[in-house]
This record gives C-alpha cells, structure tokens and sequence, in this order.
C-alpha cells in the first residue's frame, strides 16, 4: 500500500499537535511525523535539508499564529528558497477567519487549502486521503 513518507505539524499548541499526530497515526498511511512548536524551528530544519528529498516532508500543516516565526514568516522564508523535493503541499490549520487572512492566503501558490480549527478527524482523514490519491496518480 502506498503511503504518504513525511507529514510534519507545526503548530504551537499542544492539544492540537497530540490530537492531530494521533489522527495520522491511525490513518496507517503516514509513515512518519514531524513536529515543530513554532516556524523558527522548522524553518531552520527546513533549510539544514533542504538538499535531503527524504528529510524534507511530503505534507505541512502549518498553523499561522505562533511565536518567534509565525505561519506567514514560515512561508516567506519557505517559498524563497528552492528544496529538492518537487511536491510539498501545505495545508494552513488556524483558528483565523479573518478576511486578510483568507486573501493571504490565495496569494501564496504553494498552499493547497486553509482548514479553520477545530478541524474534525474526519476531515483531516479526508485532507490525508486526497492527498495520497494525488501522489498515485
């Protein structure tokens, strides 16, 4: 069965990284997790493999209000430099409904959709299946 390799949260909350590493997990088909608390660290981690297809995650869900680097920083930063993994898809995960936030949003490519918290197991499941269904076709 194929699986999606790497999936990495970042998000600064606690109960939503637990609740979320618990929802891939039982997918069985995430082979491994990344978890960051805040940009800063996964920027960092992001740019130290950015040659490292295999380090680098195939799925982010990036939540947008954390500390030090938040989602938005992340991204500049992330969408200046070129990774050697072709596909990684970047879902936003966050409380916001802002409208400037949802117009950010669309100006960024590389962002496959904007899930507003609490997001239910079912649709993380869905978002999980998709985005494997895309990587076999």
């Amino acid at each position: 069965m194929k699986k999606i390799a790497l999936v990495s949260i970042i998000d600064d909350d606690a109960i939503f990284q637990f609740s979320t590493k618990k929802v891939l997990e039982s997918s069985l088909i995430v082979e491994a997790i990344l978890q960051f608390q805040d940009g800063q660290d996964a920027i960092e981690y992001f740019l130290k493999y950015k040659t490292k297809p295999d380090k680098i995650p195939d799925l982010v869900f990036l939540d947008l209000n954390m500390p030090y680097l938040d989602g938005w920083q992340f991204l500049d930063q992330f969408t200046a430099n070129k990774f050697a993994k072709e596909l990684i898809t970047i879902y936003i995960c966050t409380s916001s409904t802002s409208r400037s936030d949802l117009d950010r949003f669309a100006t960024y490519s590389k962002l496959e959709g904007y899930l507003i918290k609490p997001i239910s197991k079912r649709e993380l499941t869905e978002t999980l299946q998709m985005e494997l269904e895309k990587r076999m076709a």
